[in-house]
């Protein structure tokens, strides 16, 4: 029985996983350049966004889980780097 559980609690995490879409990484850098192009230049916002999904896509793999970003003290990190790149 035990065992049975398991394998249902497994089989439901992995269901729950959905790799990123082109459509995620587009809505991920419109929103991002609609705040970002406030604050630096069109062209700097773009390659910031662009550094930032690419970082974001690596660090949560599973779209679903690209809700707790804003929770997440790292995205910070991440940011700081895409802001140094540009």
């Amino acid at each position: 029985m035990k065992k049975m559980a398991l394998f249902l609690l497994a089989a439901a995490l992995v269901s729950c996983s959905r790799p990123w879409t082109e459509k995620d990484k587009s809505e991920f850098v419109s929103g991002c350049l609609s705040a970002a192009v406030r604050g630096m230049g069109e062209d700097s916002a773009k390659r910031y966004c662009r550094c930032l999904v690419e970082k974001v896509v690596a660090k949560y793999p599973n779209a679903n889980d690209a809700k707790y970003i804003k929770y997440d003290s790292t995205v910070k990190v991440l940011a700081q780097e895409c802001l140094k790149q540009r």
